[in-house]
């Protein structure tokens, strides 16, 4: 049976219907507005195009960040009102794990890096091995430069942080290299792979029960005149 991803973590909004790990349909979007705009449609082209209904559907993945707040709730309210009343059961798949499954046969170290402004990065580490990313630390964010010092070894670097920190990557590691642009964002049709293997080992979410993975939580709540401008972290903050 079928799975309906989708992907609203970063600017890029995406929509794809995979089965048993073949992508039937995907539709993507570059947009500096809101996602709500965009995503029924984008559900309901894929759906078409794949040739199947919300009520054939096996699961829904969703990506559940690092990533935009705004975007990460837009997807998952979204995917909530879909699997409720479908009585469907939900995937929540990391954006850092979806950003590094772009290179499965990499030689190298990944390191996928997402801008979490304020001088921050959201970043992991993975290892390929048989096509697969095995992570090889935390999902952390912090200060870009201590993320950076982090990268022990040769690495390649994907992800929207490389249009803001290239040079200090080039400075603070070890002969990096850097993945196509078009790999720099997650896509909706390698969020619907991964969250397909997971269905195929009886490995799904409860909807009421998925949450942002935001790693900092308070900044994204709303701001009083007694709370400070910025609470991103000033060393890294890991979740495994």
């Amino acid at each position: 049976m079928a799975i309906l991803a989708i992907e609203t973590a970063t600017r890029q909004l995406g929509a794809a219907v995979v089965q048993d790990g073949h992508v039937l349909a995907a539709y993507e979007l570059l947009a500096d507005y809101p996602h709500a705009v965009e995503l029924p449609g984008a559900v309901t082209r894929v759906l078409k195009e794949a040739g199947t209904t919300l009520e054939q559907l096996e699961a829904i993945a969703v990506d559940i960040g690092p990533g935009s707040f705004t975007g990460l709730r837009i997807g998952l309210a979204f995917v909530k009102a879909l699997a409720f009343p479908a009585k469907k059961p939900v995937v929540g798949v990391v954006s850092l794990d979806v950003l590094a499954a772009n290179l499965p046969f990499s030689p190298r170290l990944v390191c996928p890096v997402l801008d979490a402004r304020q001088k921050n990065l959201y970043a992991a580490l993975y290892r390929m091995q048989d096509g697969q990313a095995v992570r090889q630390s935390d999902h952390m964010l912090g200060p870009a430069e201590e993320i950076l010092g982090m990268v022990k070894e040769p690495a390649i670097f994907l992800g929207d942080g490389i249009a803001r920190y290239r040079e200090l990557i080039l400075e603070r590691c070890a002969t990096p290299q850097f993945a196509e642009p078009e790999l720099w964002l997650p896509r909706a049709a390698v969020l619907g792979r991964l969250a397909s293997a997971r269905v195929r080992r009886g490995d799904t979410d409860a909807p009421e029960r998925l949450v942002p993975l935001y790693l900092y939580p308070l900044d994204c709540s709303v701001r009083g005149p007694n709370r400070p401008s910025s609470v991103l972290p000033s060393t890294v903050v890991r979740s495994s």
